[in-house]
Order: C-alpha cells, then structure tokens, then sequence
C-alpha cells in the first residue's frame, strides 16, 4: 500500500485541523500507512514557509498552482476562506487531485452544480467536511428518524451547546 500524498491549501485554524487530522489517520486507523505532509500553500511564500515548518510539510509555496502541479500531491484539503472553494476544488479536480474541501462548498447553487460537473468530467472524488453526520447523536437521531418514532417531520433545529446564540458567518447567512 503506497501512502497518500496530501496538499493543503489554507492554513487558518481548520487547516491546522486538515493537518492534525492527517496526522491522526495511521494512529487512529492503524491499518494504513500514514499519509505524507507533501505540499502546502498559502496567501504568500513567507506564511506558507513558516507554517509548513510547524505542521510539518515538505514544501511550501506562495501560489496554489504550484501545488496543483506537484505530481507528489495525491489529495488536497482546500481550507481556504469559502470563496475560494469552488475555484480551487474544480482546479484541484481538473489537475487529476482528489479533494477534501471545508464546508461550505460553495456559497451558491451555480457554483455547486460547477464543482459536480467538475466531479463528472474528471472522475475524481470529492468530500466535504461534514464531521457530524457521523457523531453519535446524530446517528441515533437517524435511526428515530428512518424508525418512523418521531412521525412527520416538518421542521427541525438543531444546536450545539457550545455555540449559544448566533453563530455568525456563513452559518447565519441566509442567502
């Protein structure tokens, strides 16, 4: 088994959790090889230096392009602001890269249907960061759900305790 070659682009606070998570992959799964800190990029090559020296990439570059281009990168987790999203996961995708990108995808309709039709035309794949679905909670929310427990649903909310009130962002933007 030959081990993944990762990209990051962004290195805010989730993408220092993209690298953590790298990391993690071999200790927690045990049965893999631990993927390989390839590449990262950053807004410029001063930033993207220091950070790949403390999350531990190889290289560093000022210009996603760049890591798009390295053959080394097998798969990039896009962190950047949302945004950016779409350009870079089609880009990513059309270099022949698998991506992992941050929620949200994209911030509208159209962009999304770019990004799945990025997805067809490569035939490369494509994640998006939804940690929770998978949380304990939720899994048991699902099974009242596909149970038929709960009855019709028509409206649902759902709140973490530790977010009071009004998330801000993209969370709170209704458009």
């Amino acid at each position: 088994m030959t081990s993944l070659g990762v990209g990051l682009i962004g290195t805010g606070y989730m993408g220092k959790c993209h690298a953590l998570a790298w990391n993690a992959v071999a200790p927690v799964f045990g049965d893999v090889e631990r993927p390989r800190l390839v590449h990262l990029a950053e807004a410029d090559a001063a930033l993207a230096t220091r950070q790949a020296k403390a999350l531990g990439f190889a290289r560093a570059t000022g210009d996603w392009r760049d890591l798009l281009a390295d053959p080394q990168v097998d798969v990039v987790s896009i962190t950047t602001p949302n945004a950016f999203h779409p350009e870079l996961a089609i880009a990513a995708l059309e270099a022949g890269k698998q991506v992992l990108c941050e929620k949200p995808l994209c911030i509208t309709v159209d962009e999304a249907l770019q990004v799945q039709q990025a997805v067809e035309r490569t035939g490369n794949l494509l994640q998006v960061g939804y940690v929770r679905r998978h949380a304990s909670n939720i899994a048991v929310l699902k099974k009242f759900i596909d149970a038929g427990d709960l009855g019709e649903i028509y409206y649902a909310k759902a709140s973490l305790l530790r977010r009071l009130g009004n998330p801000g962002g993209w969370f709170a933007d209704k458009s």
